[in-house]
């Protein structure tokens, strides 16, 4: 379980660096699927206040990034410690 815990908080580390640096334009390409989805779905119920873009920009999902980014390190640190004394 440890060592899961460990391999858990590298990839939250990895994947919250992806979208707090913006790495290869991960919360840009995010915006506009969250927008595209939303688009359908106001084509499929014909509700036109979803035709709108969301809100929730290419900040939203940084801050998101950042805070899976800062947490990741305890999980990988209770992995390690758990993995220590089993």
């Amino acid at each position: 379980m440890g060592i899961g815990l460990f391999v858990l908080g590298l990839a939250g580390m990895a994947w919250g660096a992806m979208f707090l640096f913006n790495l290869r334009g991960a919360a840009d390409k995010a915006v506009a699927r969250r927008n595209a989805v939303r688009a359908v779905t106001a084509a499929r119920t014909l509700n036109m206040g979803l035709a709108e873009p969301s809100r929730f920009g290419a900040w939203f999902f940084r801050l998101m990034g950042g805070i899976v980014f800062l947490g990741s390190p305890v999980v990988a640190l209770a992995g390690l410690v758990i993995a220590t004394f089993e």
